[in-house]
């Protein structure tokens, strides 16, 4: 729990403290203007302004709290959706429910005297007049007027920079993901074969294999269909697949390293899928798949490699649980898993969910991402 706490500060601490910040200094200059003009109702009879502050305080934080999780959670993406109504609705609705409470708790604790002197000095007769007639004779009215300028006010300058924010973070990881993809272009121009000269051997092989074994041919043509996806030659422009795709070759996957085990491998692959047209980013669902390959014991019959995939029209879940190998391990960098997760955040940010747990016989790895409508 802790550790989720941790982890939640660390990714949304700067947009609470912005907030806390805006509603700290809007709090501040109420409490000075209010002394400024009349001291006695915010100091007391007793000359002490501590039961102020601490109230004050009280309210910065549940407006801090409830502003973060109206613009975050509601405001941007409704506006994101451009669904005015719900998104004026649960303006107002948050709004009676915090004046509803305000009402309850501090409405009696408001005193509506006005000082006579402070006011003579400060405003004309007329302003005198007014603020008199709003004070003492309509002093709901007041209240309500204060509360709904402060709640717009306060609500208005916390979303255009929580926006403001939320925008330069989208432009940042966009660029981010530009650059990584360039990067991996450019590692595969720089590390890897020529990929015509590629092919053209293997279909040559091929070629050559298919009157020796079919196996041997097979085996060449899935690695020519892998090695192909694996250079990006079925991505659109954004650097997506269809999920169709990403599946046809985790099964070649399969196919080729149960060949080289001669079959002998346990594998428990099940798929229900809905939504078979849906984009994904390449190479995560293989990756996963050829790290419980290159990790997982595949030869127990009781504890096969279990891989489970279900796609409806809202998410995508992906399951993998694997039997660790006893004894001497293979060397692992965890190179790829931390690129699988690098790679999850840029494209998918808070609509997935990555999770893995391990103990001493089982290694679990679980994806889910959600769908936008």
């Amino acid at each position: 729990m802790l550790a989720k706490i941790k982890e939640f500060l660390r990714r949304e601490g700067k947009k609470l403290l912005i907030i806390f910040i805006i509603t700290f200094l809007y709090y501040l200059f109420v409490i000075l203007t209010a002394l400024r003009f009349n001291p006695a109702p915010i100091t007391g009879p007793d000359g002490r302004i501590i039961p102020v502050v601490l109230n004050s305080l009280r309210g910065v934080i549940e407006s801090t709290i409830t502003f973060y999780l109206l613009i975050y959670a509601v405001m941007i993406p409704l506006l994101q959706k451009k669904n005015w109504l719900h998104f004026f609705l649960w303006i107002t609705g948050i709004f009676l429910v915090k004046f509803a409470l305000s009402y309850l708790f501090d409405y009696e604790r408001v005193s509506y005297s006005y000082n006579v002197t402070v006011l003579n000095t400060r405003s004309s007769g007329q302003d005198h007049s007014l603020m008199k007639k709003l004070l003492v004779d309509h002093q709901f009215l007041f209240y309500t007027i204060s509360y709904i300028l402060s709640y717009i006010l306060t609500l208005l300058i916390c979303f255009i920079v929580s926006v403001a924010i939320e925008w330069n973070n989208r432009v940042k990881k966009q660029k981010e993901l530009e650059q990584q993809k360039l990067d991996a272009e450019l590692s595969a121009i720089k590390y890897q074969i020529n990929p015509h000269f590629l092919f053209n051997s293997l279909n040559f092989i091929y070629s050559k294999t298919v009157p020796l074994s079919d196996e041997v041919s097979q085996a060449v043509l899935l690695l020519s269909d892998i090695m192909r996806y694996a250079l990006g030659k079925e991505e659109d422009e954004q650097g997506l697949v269809d999920l169709e795709k990403e599946l046809e070759h985790l099964k070649n996957v399969i196919e080729i390293n149960q060949m080289r085990f001669n079959n002998r491998l346990s594998i428990l692959y099940e798929e229900n899928i809905d939504r078979p047209h849906t984009k994904i980013m390449p190479l995560i669902l293989i990756t996963l798949v050829e790290n419980a390959f290159k990790h997982g014991d595949l030869l127990d019959q009781e504890n096969p490699l279990t891989i489970k995939i279900n796609v409806d029209y809202q998410h995508l879940h992906f399951y993998i649980c694997n039997k660790k190998k006893a004894g001497t391990k293979e060397l692992s960098t965890g190179i790829g898993l931390q690129n699988v997760k690098k790679r999850l955040q840029l494209m998918y940010e808070k609509s997935h969910e990555f999770h893995v747990k391990e103990d001493d016989t089982f290694y679990i790895t679980e994806l889910t991402i959600r769908f936008k409508p």
